[in-house]
């Protein structure tokens, strides 16, 4: 040791330090290469969940498109009237205007306690 220079001791001492700042870039290209893999998988996830969004909404538009067309068609046909229920629309009317039992027998062909009954009803509504 008693051979080296001072010119020695700094070539040494530059190997050294090199050889550190090696090793520290290296650390950080590694740390730099882990942290780009963290964010692509966090990109890549955050795509799955925006395409998953995508497809739900699309989903539910279609969804609604058929509700709504659904709709539509309802509201374009009438509904079915009951028979039934028209005839007794139509005897109510007519108890309402001062028929008597018999003209709704007669014109209505409803049976005779529901004729009284209409009838009756109609007449405690007007009294």
């Amino acid at each position: 040791m008693e051979g080296l220079t001072l010119v020695h001791w700094l070539l040494i001492g530059n190997f050294a330090m090199l050889l550190g700042v090696a090793a520290f870039i290296a650390a950080l290209r590694k740390q730099q290469s882990d942290d780009a893999r963290i964010f692509e998988q966090k990109i890549e996830h955050l795509e799955q969940g925006q395409v998953a969004i995508s497809q739900s909404a699309i989903g539910l538009g279609r969804r609604i498109k058929q509700v709504e067309t659904r709709s539509a068609k309802m509201q374009q046909t009438p509904a079915p009237v009951d028979e039934e229920s028209h005839r007794f629309e139509q005897a109510s009317r007519l108890a309402g205007m001062g028929a008597s039992v018999e003209d709704l027998i007669d014109s209505l062909g409803v049976a005779r306690s529901e004729a009284e009954l209409m009838v009756s009803m109609k007449r405690s509504a007007n009294a």
